[in-house]
């Protein structure tokens, strides 16, 4: 299973379609594998799109509507503090994304690999498999 995170949701809608993007040739190498979506990516993924304009945000609307979309539970906040705290004990948690702190718990909670353009960003979460491109 496969995480993807908001720059990947950014890069394959501008991707449109383009095989040759690495953002969709990272999606087709894992292509067997089931792709889920942090509700915390989907959100920012919708933000940045009703930042842009209306047509934009349906637009991404219709693309979030046929993904599957992967929610905040209890196990999710247990995993979310866990990576905290050691982020805190690792003093590397300064200037960190929240919004990333919960992508990561959520794919972590899920089991799923975390597919990112910043793999850099989620590099020192405990346990984490991290996938990049670019």
């Amino acid at each position: 299973m496969i995480a993807i995170d908001t720059t990947v949701l950014i890069d394959e809608f501008r991707a449109k379609g383009n095989v040759d993007a690495p953002v969709n040739r990272a999606l087709l190498a894992h292509g067997n594998e089931e792709l889920i979506i942090p509700v915390i990516a989907a959100g920012e993924f919708l933000d940045g799109a009703a930042m842009i304009s209306e047509r934009r945000f349906q637009d991404a609307l219709r693309l979030l509507q046929t993904r599957k979309i992967v929610g905040v539970d209890f196990r999710a906040a247990e995993k979310y503090g866990r990576a905290v705290a050691d982020l805190r004990k690792q003093q590397s948690l300064s200037g960190r994304s929240q919004n990333d702190l919960w992508i990561a718990a959520i794919s972590l909670t899920t089991g799923a690999r975390l597919l990112t353009r910043n793999p850099d960003d989620f590099a020192k979460i405990i346990g984490l498999e991290v996938l990049g491109y670019g």
